[in-house]
């Protein structure tokens, strides 16, 4: 894929239902062997994702192509409140870019230290951020998930602040 054809910008209240669609069906494939069956379902059939998206698009970053929103991420003061590539287009960049965005903004708005949490059962996600500089610090159980998840830090100290969207 030609990550140049990728737009990366701010969310639109006209995303949202792309945006709803896009965390559904990642969560569905994702997150199917990590969280408990009943917990997922709350998140997709309940309107869990529904209710988070239509709250927090004002945050969002969206990498689309052609119409097509393929990844999203959101920031919450310094940290990365989430960062959801869908599978159909894992390993292709996007995700990549959309940290550095984030991770641009967090510094941008003062903070030397990026926080984000992981499901701790999610290996690839976990690899990914570990590779991007992420270290763990911490391990809690997420009761709303029913999983457990670690709290990972990385310092953005010195980091050149030049990414734009």
């Amino acid at each position: 894929m030609d990550k140049s054809q990728i737009r990366f910008r701010k969310a639109t209240e006209e995303d949202v239902p792309k945006l709803i669609k896009l965390c559904k069906e990642t969560v569905v494939r994702v997150y199917d062997q990590i969280l408990p069956r009943e917990k997922l379902e709350s998140w997709v059939e309940g309107g869990k994702i529904a209710e988070m998206v239509n709250k927090q698009w004002q945050e969002m970053i969206v990498a689309e192509r052609v119409g097509e929103i393929m990844g999203v991420a959101a920031i919450l003061d310094d940290m990365v409140d989430f960062l959801w590539v869908h599978p159909d287009h894992h390993r292709k960049g996007i995700g990549s870019a959309l940290l550095d965005l984030v991770e641009t903004e967090i510094n941008r708005s003062g903070y030397e230290l990026a926080r984000l949490e992981c499901f701790s059962d999610n290996y690839r996600a976990m690899g990914f951020y570990q590779a991007k500089g992420y270290n763990p610090i911490s391990e809690d159980m997420d009761e709303d998930a029913g999983a457990l998840k670690k709290v990972m830090t990385k310092s953005l100290a010195g980091s050149p602040v030049d990414v734009r969207i």
